[in-house]
């Protein structure tokens, strides 16, 4: 007759090489755009962005940005989080340059590593909306105040249900 606690360590490790996943690979998500703003002042606005998601901005070359790993979770457990629960961590890097005295063009790159557990190393992940470049582009054009479209409820909702004429 099999012991209980045998069954229990082959349950176990049946459990955790089931609970095993092949990694996938993740592409940065990234923006390339020209925005009609000259450049100082798109990288005044993007370290102003940078800076409020906790992200260390430190510009150079005059034109290029690379940060290091934002603050995802601020608080006296970042030991904990951070080392043995699952979190996601992300990156940006960025290159304004200028194309004409009135434009500029913006590349904005956004990495993103996430775990799941304590016994999981960081692998590529697609990062959550908040730390999306296109979010980030969506806070630089309104800080530059060249948001394309206001959202109404037609907008937003796509029709005008539930509203009367």
């Amino acid at each position: 007759m099999i012991r209980k606690d045998c069954l229990a360590i082959v349950a176990l490790t049946v459990f955790a090489f089931g609970c095993a996943s092949v990694q996938r690979t993740v592409e940065p998500d990234v923006v390339d755009v020209t925005l009609p703003a000259p450049a100082d002042r798109v990288k005044e606005v993007v370290t102003k962005v940078l800076a409020e998601d906790d992200y260390d901005v430190e510009w150079s070359n005059g034109s290029q940005l690379k940060t290091d790993y934002r603050d995802e979770q601020p608080s006296i457990w970042d030991w904990l989080v951070k080392g043995r629960l699952g979190v996601v961590r992300s990156r940006a890097e960025v290159s304004v340059t200028p194309e004409t005295e009135r434009s500029s063009r913006l590349h904005l790159q956004i990495s993103s590593e996430g775990k799941q557990t304590m016994f999981q190393g960081w692998g590529p992940t697609a990062p959550q909306v908040p730390q999306s470049a296109e979010n980030k582009l969506r806070l630089i054009k309104k800080e530059l105040k060249i948001v394309q479209d206001t959202y109404t409820t037609q907008t937003f909702y796509g029709s005008n249900y539930g509203l009367k004429p």
